[in-house]
């Protein structure tokens, strides 16, 4: 017995009394809450099996093969855009060169149409100088089996004072201008003549002779300047510009494709 007996004992006599409970348990560990532990025990570590590994093992290589997939597809990708780059650059290389040939087209249509108006130009120049030298007579009836040139001579003879030999020299040719109509479709208009001149100063006697020929009044008949049709066209269009002109007392004239207002040259639109 302990030097603290003593107090054991006084303890169980006044338990005997009724007046003192005495705990029969006095070790501590009875009276430790466990559940009131502020920190837990650690769980025990879980032992890896052969099947864990293998699975692992398995998501291991299914992550290395979608891995792989992957990196494939990102490869094919990029093979794909480097195709792109390649067939851009080719469309830009070929753009450009159009852009440049189109260019070079467009200076050479230019030039083309530069000199299709200077050729246009002087064949319009030259047909209208070869018909300086021709009139048109307008008004004859025509007649079968007759020949033209002899009765056009015969003509010529009472609009100028020339000798019928000298007629026969200086006219050249003489000639219908179109279809002769038929007993269906004509209108009983004589067509056009086309007097030829080997010389231009009989042919321009002539056309100033003519405007006051009594044979022209008597006849019917009136000489014309041989214009082209281009010209005949714009003549038609510029002609009432000059009348209006001439009302207003101002210099007009037609010319070759133009008209002469007070000097100032006026174009058909």
């Amino acid at each position: 017995m302990t030097d603290h007996d003593y107090n054991l004992a006084s303890r169980h006599e006044a338990s005997d009394d009724g007046d003192i409970e005495v705990e029969e348990d006095t070790s501590k560990q009875h009276r430790i809450n466990v559940s009131h532990t502020p920190i837990k025990s650690p769980l025990p570590k879980k032992k890896k099996t052969k099947s864990d590994e293998g699975e692992q093992d398995n998501t291991s290589a299914v992550i290395l093969q979608a891995v792989q997939a992957l990196s494939r597809k990102m490869d094919e990708q990029t093979e794909l855009l480097k195709s792109f780059d390649r067939r851009i650059e080719a469309n830009t290389l070929a753009v450009k060169d159009n852009k440049e040939g189109i260019a070079a087209l467009q200076k050479k249509m230019e030039d083309l149409k530069t000199e299709n108006n200077s050729l246009r130009y002087s064949c319009e120049e030259q047909a209208r100088y070869k018909r300086r030298w021709n009139l048109r007579m307008i008004g004859l009836p025509e007649k079968e089996g007759e020949d033209t040139r002899e009765v056009v001579i015969g003509i010529l003879t009472r609009v100028v004072p020339m000798s019928v030999d000298r007629l026969r020299e200086t006219v050249d040719t003489v000639h219908h201008v179109g279809r002769k109509g038929n007993a269906a479709t004509s209108n009983n208009t004589p067509r056009s003549i086309i007097i030829q001149f080997g010389m231009r100063t009989v042919r321009d006697d002539v056309w100033k002779r003519s405007r006051d020929a009594r044979v022209c009044t008597e006849m019917h008949l009136r000489f014309r300047e041989d214009f082209s049709k281009e010209d005949r066209e714009a003549r038609t269009k510029l002609w009432p510009i000059v009348q209006e002109a001439r009302k207003k007392g101002k210099r007009a004239f037609l010319k070759e494709g133009y008209a002469l207002i007070d000097n100032r040259r006026v174009d058909p639109e």
